[in-house]
């Protein structure tokens, strides 16, 4: 039997590790099913940039074929038939992904006045393109080379090196009014001017460009919401370089099994283990989004519920003194693409995208009720505004009886004596409410609001315009 005095010097973890016992069997294999199920969350909410963006690149070359030359084009805007987080239908998509390790440097040819970006298979963005990129709305010829490029750099191009041997190309053409809503002609043909070819090639050498069209099927593009989610993960680790990863996101994917050149082969437990992290990452996250930020940084008026999702800190979510990683989880799970153009001041050159899921009473908002939205006179975007619902577990579009859950200023909309505008959100059109007004809602589903502002002007960030809160109406 210990004494007092041997109990006295007893240091505090031992006392709290089972009184200097050694733990039981079950209880060292309950505590080790728990870290791995804790270290498949972590690594869930670290890669999910590059899930989301897998999630494009399969569902896209899967519908449309691939190749350096194969640019699907949304010619006649994106539907909810397009199954991506947080799509635009007001503009002109235009979508590839480019392996510089099959096909080395790659040349692309930027067109004058689109709005786009390269990014990584992180979505770290490599350049914005277009007024807010080198080329200042002028285009010219942008060079993108793999991470491991040791090679000669040729003058006369605006050159970036990927951090990732794959690349994403996100290119949007801005419409012009028509007779009863926009015209994407000009934007399609300025889309279809684009031009991908590797570097070393002449012409007679390179593969024709081939545009097809986006809209005229349904594809799935989404990330993965199963174990495969792993499996995917793991081929990408395999392909890509050692450095597109740092060593400590390395070492979290290695505490579940995941290492390049290692088969992943885990066991029952150890595979049931990461399809619940799989399976509940995602609403760890969602709830996260729900419950709003403690220190309210995320929202963008102290009066309204309107948020920002990048929640006051920069494209790459970097904060004074750290990367929010929670913030940047949250963001991919919603959308994709994240760029300087999106969060810097830009008066009249980048946008904006004021969101909310709740009304002016702070409820959440639900697709059997019927709204409000009152836009003020003088909507601060020099390019167009726009109104989109999205599905807020996702990002997805809604799929209604209407070809798009948006509205824009080329939408023919009814405006008030002031040039005002009132929106409408409701599962039926409601009696001496303009169609051009309304946008269908679901009933018995959830929906978030998301304003855009492109070429957004000194009112909005001097806040002497601001949107209305979504308002409920009987």
């Amino acid at each position: 039997m210990k004494n007092e005095k041997e109990q006295d010097n007893t240091t505090p973890l031992v006392k709290q590790m089972y009184n200097g016992a050694w733990p039981d069997k079950a209880e060292v294999v309950k505590l080790n099913q728990e870290f791995f199920y804790h270290r498949g969350i972590e690594a869930y909410m670290q890669t999910l940039p590059i899930l989301n963006t897998i999630g494009m690149q399969e569902g896209s070359e899967a519908k449309f074929g691939k190749g350096y030359n194969v640019l699907p084009v949304w010619k006649d805007r994106m539907t909810a038939k397009a199954q991506v987080p947080t799509p635009n239908a007001d503009v002109i998509y235009s979508m590839s992904y480019l392996d510089l390790k099959k096909y080395g440097p790659l040349v692309v040819h930027a067109p004058p006045n689109v709005i786009g970006m390269f990014m990584d298979y992180w979505q770290n963005t490599i350049t914005d393109v277009g007024a807010a990129g080198p080329d200042r709305a002028r285009g010219g010829l942008y060079l993108l080379l793999p991470p491991d490029h040791q090679g000669h750099v040729p003058a006369g191009y605006f050159a970036f090196k990927s951090s990732t041997y794959r690349a994403h190309l996100f290119f949007r053409t801005v419409m012009k009014p028509g007779e009863n809503s926009a015209d994407p002609t000009d934007a399609v043909a300025l889309a279809e001017s684009i031009r991908v070819y590797p570097l070393n090639k002449t012409e007679k050498e390179r593969k024709p460009m081939q545009f097809p069209n986006g809209s005229a099927d349904r594809v799935e593009m989404m990330y993965p919401t199963d174990f495969s989610y792993w499996e995917k993960l793991k081929a990408f680790v395999d392909y890509e370089p050692v450095s597109a990863f740092t060593p400590e996101e390395s070492g979290i994917l290695a505490s579940i099994g995941i290492i390049k050149g290692v088969p992943f082969n885990p066991d029952t437990a150890a595979k049931a283990t990461l399809t619940r992290a799989v399976e509940m990452a995602p609403k760890m996250i969602y709830a996260q989004r729900i419950a709003g930020r403690a220190d309210k940084e995320e929202m963008y008026y102290t009066d309204r519920q309107y948020f920002n999702v990048w929640a006051g800190a920069d494209n790459d979510w970097f904060r004074s003194s750290y990367r929010d990683l929670d913030v940047r989880a949250a963001y991919f799970q919603v959308a994709y693409s994240s760029a300087p153009a999106m969060v810097m001041g830009n008066i009249n050159l980048g946008s904006k995208y004021p969101s909310t899921f709740r009304d002016k009473d702070g409820d959440l908002l639900e697709g059997s009720n019927s709204y409000k939205l009152h836009l003020p006179v003088g909507i601060p975007a020099k390019l167009f505004w726009a109104v989109t619902i999205y599905n807020p577990q996702d990002g997805s579009m809604p799929e209604t009886s209407q070809p798009f859950p948006s509205r824009n200023q080329w939408d023919n909309v009814e405006t008030n004596a002031d040039g005002s505008v009132d929106l409408y959100f409701s599962p039926t059109k409601a009696k001496g409410v303009n169609e051009k007004n309304w946008m269908q809602t679901l009933n018995g589903r959830a929906y978030m609001v998301t304003i855009r502002l492109y070429g957004t002007g000194t009112e909005f960030y001097d806040q002497t315009w601001r949107p209305d809160d979504v308002v409920k109406v009987k």
